[in-house]
């Protein structure tokens, strides 16, 4: 009766009675999916008929709704929407879009709301068909004051599309131009830092090429911002560029000032200045630099000293705080990963080694060092398989996204693949590293080294290496 109610030609009270009727029913349909499916085409013909006999907003706003649940709910129940019955939904928006005003700019949100619906509805295979009208919304979104109000809700389109995509697609990565705006304000960082990593980890060189100087922009609105748990999200993006492009990701970061903040947070975490960041934001800048540093020996060597009221952050004090901090990168289940960055790091820093100025600074710490080797050869898989990728728990109250965890975790694993730590033997590294130690420092030099050592640290990494 109340499907019945709404295609009434005369009572426009009588069919919103209807509508909420229908809406407050639509929960009930999962058990009888069939019965929604005979009255979906009625239902969405009647609904966009009463929207348009509607004066309130409100009313036409409703109408709206619960055609975007109809869509869900067809959905979520296995239901089928023909072609043509898809392309009379979308047909309209356009018109709606362009036709409202003052109050009725309300209904934009509900435009994008069922685009979503319907994206998410025919897939990856067709949502790019609906990109020469979906995208141009959501660009519109960003651009316009008028439409300020819509942007958590473009966000939320935004989203849907990337990740229904397959692969790069330049249209879609257009609308990344509008990043940099959005990341002034900060309220936004957490979803569009989970765009940012998706379009990188999608798009791969494409992406970088077409939007380096983007993403500098937004990381430059960004970091050192934030709070610790935005930072956490901004991890996100630094593991996905750094990961897949070492070399350029290290080079982008720095050209922009990013890798200096990176740097002088250190230093302020160092000395203990007040204010200065927390241990688990400066772990995820660690491992930025970490990952900087192994692509381009020369780079901490060039950046260091830091020169502060409390005391210069030198090349001892990084080594030292990589030290300190060792423990503190282990926290969560990507803990591994970022201690065995840290440990490859402080390898690549012994000699024979490019970077002489911080010899002697692992040199001096080497008891400690060593203890962490140890650790690392106990705890890491020979095949790295227990280095789990760096994620940020999904937590309800602040994302406002639906994420897709299959489609993003196949990609991350594809790409974690590509990981330089993956392919690096650690085990071999520390071989390798301690058999030309001699030969590098002299036997003279070699044999005090060996005396500073802690006995049982040494014979444990003799015997695991032997191994």
């Amino acid at each position: 009766m109340a499907v019945t109610a709404l295609s009434r030609p005369d009572d426009v009270c009588l069919r919103l009675t209807a509508v909420q009727a229908v809406d407050a029913l639509l929960p009930y349909c999962e058990d009888t999916p069939q019965l929604l499916h005979s009255i979906t085409e009625a239902s969405i013909a009647a609904l966009f008929r009463l929207a348009n006999d509607c004066d309130e907003v409100e009313s036409r706003s409703s109408c709206l709704d619960l055609l975007s649940n109809i869509i869900t709910y067809v959905s979520c129940t296995g239901g089928l929407l023909s072609t043509e019955l898809l392309n009379s939904i979308v047909a309209p928006l356009s018109t709606i879009w362009e036709n409202v005003d003052g109050q009725n700019l309300l209904l934009r949100r509900n435009v994008l709301s069922i685009l979503a619906c319907v994206a998410s509805f025919v897939g990856p295979d067709e949502a790019t068909a609906l990109y020469p009208l979906a995208l141009p919304l959501i660009d519109d979104s960003f651009g316009r004051e008028e439409n300020v109000f819509l942007v958590d809700e473009a966000l939320k389109i935004w989203w849907v599309f990337l990740q229904l995509s397959k692969g790069y697609d330049p249209l879609l990565g257009k609308l990344y131009l509008r990043a940099p705006a959005l990341s002034k304000d900060l309220e936004h960082v957490k979803v569009l830092m989970r765009i940012t990593e998706y379009y990188i980890i999608l798009g791969k060189e494409g992406f970088l090429n077409d939007h380096a100087t983007t993403i500098q922009s937004v990381l430059c609105n960004i970091v050192g911002e934030v709070s610790p748990r935005g930072t956490a999200y901004v991890g996100l993006v630094l593991e996905a560029l750094l990961r897949l492009f070492p070399s350029e990701g290290g080079k982008l970061l720095d050209s922009c000032g990013i890798a200096d903040k990176f740097l002088e947070a250190c230093a302020h975490n160092y000395f203990g200045i007040d204010s200065c960041d927390p241990d688990r934001v400066i772990v995820i800048y660690m491992t930025a630099l970490a990952r900087i540093s192994l692509a381009n020996p020369a780079f901490l060597q060039n950046k260091l000293s830091i020169t502060l009221q409390a005391g210069t952050f030198g090349h001892s004090q990084l080594v030292d705080l990589f030290v300190k901090r060792f423990q503190v990168a282990g926290n969560g289940a990507h803990g591994l990963l970022f201690e065995s960055l840290w440990g490859m790091l402080l390898i690549s820093f012994y000699p024979p080694s490019h970077t002489i100025a911080l010899t002697n600074s692992v040199l001096e710490k080497a008891n400690e060092i060593f203890g962490a080797f140890v650790y690392l050869l106990k705890n890491v898989s020979r095949d790295g398989s227990n280095l789990l990728s760096y994620e940020v728990e999904c937590d309800d109250d602040e994302e406002k996204i639906d994420r897709d965890t299959c489609a993003y975790d196949v990609l991350l694993q594809e790409q974690a693949a590509r990981d330089k730590l993956h392919s690096s033997n650690f085990s071999h590294q520390l071989t390798e590293k301690l058999n030309g130690l001699g030969a590098a420092l002299g036997n003279d030099d070699y044999g005090r080294f060996l005396s500073t050592l802690d006995s049982t640290i040494l014979q444990q990494l003799q015997e695991m290496l032997a191994n």
